[in-house]
C-alpha cells in the first residue's frame, strides 16, 4: 500500500571528480636516537628464539625522521602495530614512513 515503509537494503554510488594532488611535507632530520619513543617494554615470543624476549615497545606518534632502532621492537600507532624481527633494522624517513631493512 502507498503508506507502507520502504527499506533501502543497498545503496551503491560512484562519483568522478578533480581533486588537488596531495603536497607531502618532508620534516626535518631529528637524528638516530629513539629512545624518547619507547613507551615500555614486554615479553614478545619470538619464535627464531624459542621463547619469549623482552621487546621495546615505541609509540609510533613519537618517532620522528632519521630515528633508526634494531628488532626485536614493536611499533604500536591508532591502527596497526609493526612487528620489526631480530635481524631488520626499522628507520624513520622525512616524510615519517617507516622503512624496515634487513640489518
Amino acid at each position: 500500500a502507498e503508506d507502507d515503509p520502504v527499506e533501502i537494503v543497498t545503496l551503491r554510488l560512484e562519483a568522478n571528480g578533480v581533486v588537488r594532488k596531495a603536497e607531502l611535507k618532508a620534516h626535518p632530520e631529528a637524528g638516530p636516537d629513539a629512545t624518547g619513543a619507547i613507551v615500555r617494554q614486554r615479553e614478545v615470543w619470538m619464535p627464531e628464539a624459542g621463547g619469549f624476549v623482552a621487546t621495546p615497545i615505541y609509540a609510533r606518534e613519537r618517532l620522528r625522521p632519521g630515528n633508526r632502532f634494531a628488532g626485536p621492537a614493536v611499533v604500536e600507532q591508532m591502527d596497526a602495530t609493526t612487528l620489526v624481527p631480530t635481524g631488520m633494522t626499522a628507520r624513520v624517513d622525512r616524510w615519517l614512513n617507516l622503512i624496515l631493512e634487513a640489518a
